[in-house]
């Protein structure tokens, strides 16, 4: 009789749980992406070369590709005082098995950014 009695406030407890139960809802939504014309006029925030050993150091600031009013403005967080040291500094750093982590900077106007670059040497 007790067996029934707690049989039947289950089933019942139950059914109450069920009733009141409010279904879960999954809502999948995409970020708002930029449209492609202004990913086309955005240069990418970090590059990563890969440069063969055997490459003349004079010839890695071809390889960055550098615009128009852009300039190197570190190399490995050291910043040169004018091109003749960025040079010198390019020259001691651009050895087989090293890297070069290069700040690239662009000013125009008002508008002023920068970009990294790594350069992995073989």
């Amino acid at each position: 009789m007790v067996f029934r009695l707690l049989t039947a406030g289950l089933c019942a407890a139950c059914v109450v749980l069920l009733v009141t139960f409010e279904p879960v809802r999954f809502v999948v939504t995409r970020p708002a992406s930029p449209p492609p014309a202004a990913l086309a006029d955005r240069a990418p925030r970090l590059s990563v070369i890969d440069v063969a050993a055997d490459v003349a150091p004079a010839s890695i600031y071809a390889l960055v590709g550098l615009k128009r009013h852009e300039w190197i403005k570190a190399i490995n967080d050291q910043t040169p005082h004018d091109d003749f040291e960025a040079d010198e500094l390019m020259r001691s750093l651009a050895r087989r098995g090293g890297f070069l982590d290069l700040t690239v900077a662009l000013a125009v106007g008002t508008n002023a950014a920068e970009r990294r670059v790594l350069m992995l040497i073989h």
